[in-house]
């Protein structure tokens, strides 16, 4: 105790017990975090620009060789991140303020950046839509109202331009549903033409027939003169002919407001020979397609490509792309459905006490391909995710469409015995699919330069997709980059699954699937192979 003037008055001694109450903790296990997704990115190759020189402080790796992988750095150049957002705000108080129009400030050329847009670069007004969808930005000198929508410059005047306009906006992919794709968009080029316009515009005057009712037969129907349609039907109807030509008249007839008759005789002119309801003999299809050698089965030979959108036979005379790749044709490609290279559906039953395509007697579990729910008609694959089969746990109808339904299953990454690990938190069967492998698609290139960076940390997350592409999960994947490797000379800890590369509705997608049934709380473990410690 002390006095006012710092004098001590008395002393007491307390006894003090010290207890260490932080135990000591191991080192927390080496890993890379990264961006979860639920599905694979298109990367490609990565930017010319380097970020940062990785590992810049560790002597052991050789910065001035991986540099070479680049031609130069990104804060070398002068570029403004905001740029886009102030010249959004200048040409919309130049609208709202002093009453330009958006094409007459484009017309002035005051602006670095165009807000039109053109065919393979985006304008400011369709990147404005896109950041509105994905990331709006909130600034201190914003007045652009929230739910303000620029209008669309140079307004198409036909059904082909606007056509082209929304396929900026909805993905062509089959796989994908997300607006504003920037992955899949690139990657397939819009419809072009099939035939010469000319031999429509040539037009005729004729009384229009009535439409027909749905039991109409065309063969007594047919147009006796040429239709009397104007030049915009004529060609709106081409465009839809050219997106859907594997339709019938009639339903053609329904997309134009037009009599199925008058639709037949045009349909005639851009595809002569074709008559309408001829169905195709699945029987001799198959007959005829063995005698086709077809490559789409083996991911190491194959690269999907985009739909064949030519006339005239899927050969070699038409420079088919499918042709040319050794691939079926797809549902989305635009050659005749009776087309010798188009892909049949299995046909499979589902049996009352099982699931259906579990077994190499499906032709598409033989292919190597998922069941496509549109062709693939009588296995139920087209059914709900699951259904329940006389009171068992709930299982899917279709076994070989797991990945594109993603039935998959929990899994948590926790500590192993060779550092972190996949673990179940669900039992599982033999052959269900436990999860999908996703990460960025990218090319050879690209997997050269981060396989630099992957030898010297040692840790390597890539994954060889097909004879393009590797897939890579270093900066965005899901927990199942955590999967362990083992080896069958492993008695303890054999590997429980297995990673297959299947062709889901045209795009190659990787599933690691249960090799046995499995508890609760097992660790997932899978074979690397010889080829990843080879690299």
């Amino acid at each position: 105790m002390y006095s006012p003037d710092r004098q001590v008055l008395s002393e007491t001694s307390i006894s003090l017990e010290v207890i260490d109450m932080v135990p000591l903790l191991d080192a927390h296990p080496p890993y890379e975090s990264c961006s979860p997704s639920p599905r694979n990115v298109f990367k490609g190759d990565d930017d010319d620009k380097m970020v940062f020189i990785p590992y810049s402080d560790d002597p052991s790796f050789n910065q001035v060789e991986h540099s070479s992988w680049y031609e130069s750095f990104s804060w070398q150049e002068d570029f403004d991140p905001d740029l886009q957002a102030i010249l959004l705000e200048a040409s919309y108080r130049l609208h709202t303020r002093h009453a330009l129009e958006y094409k007459d400030i484009e017309k002035c050329g005051v602006l670095p950046l165009k807000l039109a847009s053109c065919p393979g670069k985006p304008g400011l007004i369709a990147i404005s839509r896109r950041r509105q969808v994905h990331d709006p930005l909130i600034w201190s000198g914003n007045s652009i109202p929230a739910g303000c929508v620029f209008p669309s410059m140079n307004l198409p005047s036909n059904l082909r331009q606007r056509l082209q306009c929304v396929s900026s906006l909805f993905c062509p992919n089959l796989n994908c549903m997300e607006p504003l794709c920037s992955v899949h968009g690139k990657l397939f080029a819009s419809p072009s033409c099939r035939r010469c316009r000319a031999q429509l515009l040539i037009i005729v005057e004729s009384n229009a027939m009535p439409p027909c009712s749905t039991s109409s037969k065309l063969a007594t129907q047919k147009c006796e003169d040429v239709p009397c349609w104007s030049n915009n039907e004529i060609e709106s109807f081409q465009v839809i002919f050219e997106i859907a030509s594997s339709l019938s008249p009639c339903n053609l007839s329904v997309l134009c407001l037009k009599p199925c008759s008058e639709v037949y005789y045009y349909k005639n002119l851009l595809n002569p020979g074709d008559p309408a309801g001829t169905r195709v003999n699945v029987r001799n299809s198959k007959c005829k397609q063995s005698a086709i050698e077809f490559c789409d089965d083996d991911c190491n030979e194959f690269t999907p490509n985009e739909p064949c959108r030519h006339s005239g036979p899927c050969d070699a005379t038409s420079s088919c792309p499918c042709f040319q790749n050794g691939a079926h044709c797809q549902r989305n490609c635009h050659c005749p459905s009776k087309c010798l290279r188009r892909l049949r559906g299995c046909r499979c039953s589902r049996a009352k006490s099982s699931v259906s395509c579990a077994t190499a007697k499906c032709h598409c579990v033989e292919s190597r391909r998922e069941c496509d729910p549109e062709l693939c008609l009588s296995c139920g694959c087209n059914c709900p995710m699951t259904l329940a089969v006389r009171g068992v746990d709930e299982i899917t109808a279709c076994h070989n469409s797991q990945i594109q339904k993603g039935i998959h299953k929990a899994l948590e990454i926790k500590r192993s015995r060779w550092g972190l690990g996949a673990f179940l938190t669900e039992s599982v069967k033999g052959g269900d699919l436990i999860a999908e492998y996703v990460g960025e698609l990218i090319y050879e290139p690209t997997f050269d330069s981060r396989g630099e960076v992957a030898t010297h940390r040692g840790r390597s997350y890539s994954f060889k997709l097909d004879s393009t592409f590797t897939l890579d999960s270093s900066y965005l994947g899901n927990p199942s980059r955590f999967i362990d490797h083992s080896s069958s000379a492993v008695q303890t800890m054999p590997p429980n699954c297995r990673a297959y590369v299947r062709l889901v509705n045209g795009e190659h997608r990787i599933g690691i699937f249960a090799l046995q049934d499995l508890e609760s709380g097992s660790e997932i473990l899978m074979d690397y192979g010889r080829d990843f410690f080879s690299k």
